[in-house]
């Protein structure tokens, strides 16, 4: 099995009170300057069996009580999100958003065959470094959903997510000339 070497770790992704983030979407960009970070405490998720050729049902990472885990509770937040898995061998494939078109944000039916579209288990160990290719922002009413595809012989016995997520308190940015000089 080859061990995947990361260059960077996600953790220097993390923004800082001050930072900008600009998310773009087909009709345009969203700016905000991030004012507070504080570390959302989530729990390891897991998936459980699945079996060896078959894939997990699409799972919106949910506690017992419906709560989406990487959803912030409300619209004075953004998440940021990296994830790791215990199970080298899975492929993980990614939907977001899960339900309905937001805007620009358009869903898809997302489709999962072929060796295309999905984030290898090795890439992202479960206790890190997680892989850059694991990084999402989630706003309030809108979080992703994962499969988890084994194409081995034998069944993975109990996959499980580690998500390291920063919580920001933000402003959002009207003035068109600084966000012109931002994304110049």
């Amino acid at each position: 099995m080859e061990v995947a070497l990361l260059k960077q770790s996600h953790e220097d992704k993390f923004l800082e009170a001050g930072y900008y983030l600009g998310l773009q979407f087909k009709t345009g960009w969203v700016v905000s300057r991030i004012l507070g970070r504080e570390w959302a405490n989530l729990r390891p998720f897991s998936v459980g069996i699945v079996n060896a050729g078959l894939s997990s049902a699409w799972n919106e990472i949910q506690d017992a009580t419906g709560k989406h885990y990487l959803e912030p509770s409300n619209r004075d937040f953004w998440y940021h999100t990296f994830w790791g898995l215990n199970t080298p061998n899975a492929r993980v494939y990614v939907k977001y958003p899960t339900k309905d078109a937001i805007g620009s944000l358009t869903t898809t039916e997302r489709v999962v065959a072929g060796d295309v579209g999905y984030i290898p288990g090795e890439d992202s160990p479960y206790e890190g470094p997680f892989s850059v290719k694991t990084e999402l922002f989630t706003a309030f009413e809108r979080y992703p959903a994962y499969l988890v595809s084994n194409v081995t012989g034998d069944n993975f016995a109990n996959v499980m997510f580690h998500f390291d997520t920063a919580k920001y308190s933000y402003r959002l940015i009207k003035d068109k000339k600084l966000i012109e000089e931002l994304l110049l």
